[in-house]
């Protein structure tokens, strides 16, 4: 199955800073260019929350602008304190536009993983 992808933006909102960053359906994205490919973390630092893009890429990190913590742009990790690196998104580049994969596994609900109260199916 196909994973659903969600519409991001325009490669012309990377323009003129190489980077920028949206809310889409509750997740804040932050977009940017690295090394010559497009591509996405999450904006929000797992330390306290703040906000990983605010300022711009510098020698391949971005710098949380509330306790600097940094981030590796390769790779989303926290270069600070390894346990707390950011989700990177898939993304999908059609024409102009800038996809992104939202949902990592779209995988059975948690009713459908509890066994049955009646015990297993007997054929």
């Amino acid at each position: 199955m196909n994973p659903q992808l969600t519409r991001l933006g325009d490669l012309s909102e990377l323009e003129p800073h190489g980077q920028f960053s949206k809310w889409v359906d509750g997740h804040d994205i932050l977009v940017y260019r690295y090394q010559g490919e497009v591509r996405a973390m999450s904006n929000i630092c797992r330390h306290f929350g703040g906000p990983i893009g605010y300022h711009k890429m510098k020698d391949g990190q971005f710098t949380c602008l509330w306790h600097n913590f940094k981030f590796s742009a390769a790779d989303g990790s926290c270069l600070t304190n390894p346990k707390l690196g950011s989700r990177m998104y898939k993304l999908e580049i059609r024409g102009n536009e800038i996809w992104v994969q939202l949902v990592e596994n779209e995988g059975p609900t948690v009713m459908e993983t509890l066994p049955s109260a009646h015990g297993p199916e007997r054929t």
